[in-house]
């Protein structure tokens, strides 16, 4: 059952609607730049990780081609001559003791000024019991600790690589330093870098707040289980974006990190000034509201008063209200409508008529394609079959033919015109069946009436379709018209196969019938218009004739 308007929204409909869209629009507006902010603050984030990962996948970078450099180093030691010398360095005597010494040193120095990083080579000489070059410290190596492998000693500030030989051992070194200024060039605006490796001293740059590396380490640390990655750590009422990553030479990680607030501040400012701006925004939608309400509403009101009161029959009724706006001349001219009601039924009736031929046109249209498709059909196998006569003349017919049938604005035609598309038909159809044969007999008074385009053509067709072709001898179709004291009747017969009553009676019914995939549109279509265009009783009639045939008889009264 039906369920009434609550009587608000009945008697408000069109200011509730416009002022529901408001607020509608104004929430819209909000939630999508809301959905708008945080999409940017996403992206600002993602390009934040993105640069600190690239700006310290660089700086490791950096760092392990130069490690590997000195590694590299201590390799081409190995190899040296001289260097494979000190094993026995005691069966020379002393001045060639010297003089190894001597090169051994300006050889260590030469290659480590040439690698332009901060770094020195020594060898420890087993047999000699000293370190040959610069070394850090003057101890002996402890043989075989951490073989081939960088460490650091935090109390010299120093990383050193050990490669240990019978009778000597190469140290390749370089101070922290080198590591302090490399985080001091990867400073950039807020953010902080430092150097961590799990059971060693925290490397910090020049600038590195260290209580605060202190705790983003006690959060980072359970989590560096990869050699890369990012981590958003908070500490207190701020974030941090945190990224790490790994020097595959030294094993240590190289941590940057940089405070959230500060990087999205702009952006967190720009969506605080729309909050604000919506706030004002819903305030002046609501002074809109109040003055769509006065100016608007109102009005809107005094007409549908003024409409309901016609619409219960009392055309006296005036509006006397001002308004001061557009809606005057709406006063006014409903009050003109009061006394234009008669003219307006009639404009009511007249749309009925145009509906009507309306949807003659459109059952018309219905019936083109299904002529177009018998005579394509027809074209192309006589240009199959080489008849090039019977391909001219079906061409010539056809386009007679749509002169005839598109011109849509003249739904109706008389019925010698009507007459002379069906003799096109015919001739089209004995051309392509040599034992077809045809007799139109039309009198004179009934040529000039008027009847619906297409209304014979359809019913020949089937005719020479249907009856004719399935036959093998010669076959006969005849239009004849003749009229009563009250109709006029229009007869379509064949000599073809026909059909039984039963199915004369069971096509006359499903004529009648809505139109369904089971049933060809001609008939119905032609039933219809019939229906349509002529007063009852008028429409389409089956019966069997003489010859055994099917004949079909169009009906309409006489005016």
């Amino acid at each position: 059952m039906f369920k009434p308007y609550p009587p608000l929204l009945r008697q408000y409909p069109t200011f509730i609607k416009i002022s529901l869209l408001i607020l509608s629009t104004t929430i819209i507006v909000m939630l999508m730049y809301s959905y708008s902010i945080q999409s940017s603050l996403n992206t600002v984030r993602e390009d934040i990780q993105a640069n600190n990962l690239n700006r310290i996948r660089f700086a490791v970078s950096s760092l392990d081609y130069n490690v590997e450099q000195l590694s590299m180093l201590a390799a081409a030691l190995e190899t040296d001559s001289k260097v494979a010398l000190l094993p026995s360095v005691d069966l020379l005597d002393s001045f060639e003791q010297i003089v190894l010494i001597k090169d051994l040193t300006e050889k260590m120095n030469l290659q480590s000024f040439s690698e332009g990083w901060n770094n020195r080579v020594a060898i420890y000489s087993t047999v000699l019991n000293t370190w040959i070059g610069t070394s850090p410290t003057w101890a002996a190596p402890i043989l075989g600790e951490n073989s081939n492998d960088w460490v650091m000693d935090s109390s010299l500030q120093t990383f050193a690589l050990y490669r240990y030989h019978d009778g000597f051992t190469i140290q390749v070194a370089f101070p922290q330093t080198n590591i302090t200024d490399m985080l001091n060039r990867a400073i950039i605006d807020s953010n902080d870098a430092f150097f961590f490796k799990e059971g060693s001293p925290i490397l910090l740059n020049d600038h590195s707040d260290e209580p605060k590396v202190q705790k983003l380490l006690h959060l980072l640390a359970p989590r560096l289980h990869q050699s890369e990655g990012t981590e958003t750590l908070s500490i207190g009422n701020i974030s941090y974006m945190v990224n790490y990553l790994r020097s595959e030479t030294l094993g240590w990680y190289m941590i940057d990190y940089v405070p959230l607030d500060e990087a999205l501040q702009p952006i967190i400012k720009t969506q605080n000034t729309f909050y604000l701006a919506c706030i004002i925004l819903l305030l002046a939608s609501i002074l809109t509201i109040l003055f769509l309400y006065r100016k608007v509403q109102l009005p809107i009101v005094t007409l549908l008063k003024g409409v309901r009161l016609l619409k219960h029959g009392d055309f006296s009724y005036r509006i006397k209200r001002s308004s001061q706006n557009e809606f005057d001349i709406l006063y006014g001219s409903f009050n003109d409508m009061a006394s234009q009601i008669e003219d307006l039924i009639e404009k009511v009736y007249k749309e009925k008529i145009v509906s009507r031929e309306a949807m003659v046109k459109q059952l018309q249209a219905q019936i083109n394609p299904h002529f177009l498709y018998n005579c394509l059909f027809f074209i192309n196998n006589m240009t199959r079959l080489g008849n090039e006569e019977a391909v001219t003349a079906m061409t010539q017919n056809l386009a007679e033919y749509f002169r005839y049938t598109t011109r849509l604005n003249e739904p109706v035609t008389t019925l010698e015109k009507e007459i002379a598309v069906v003799e096109n038909y015919m001739s089209i159809q004995s051309l392509r069946i040599e034992r077809l044969q045809y007799n139109i007999s039309i009198p004179e008074s009934m040529r000039t009436l008027r009847i619906p385009k297409l209304l014979i053509q359809p019913l020949v067709e089937n005719s020479v379709v249907h009856g004719i072709e399935n036959k093998r001898s010669a076959g006969i179709v005849s239009v004849i018209g003749f009229e009563t004291e009250t109709q006029y009747r229009i007869s379509i017969e064949d000599d073809g196969k026909g059909l039984s009553r039963e199915e004369i009676g069971a096509l006359a019914v499903r004529i009648k019938l809505p139109l369904d995939d089971s049933m060809g549109c001609a008939l119905w279509n032609i039933q219809q218009r019939m229906i349509i265009h002529f007063e009852s009783p008028s429409g389409i009639e089956f019966a069997c004739n003489a010859s055994g045939g099917l004949t079909v008889t169009l009906f309409w009264p006489k005016p």
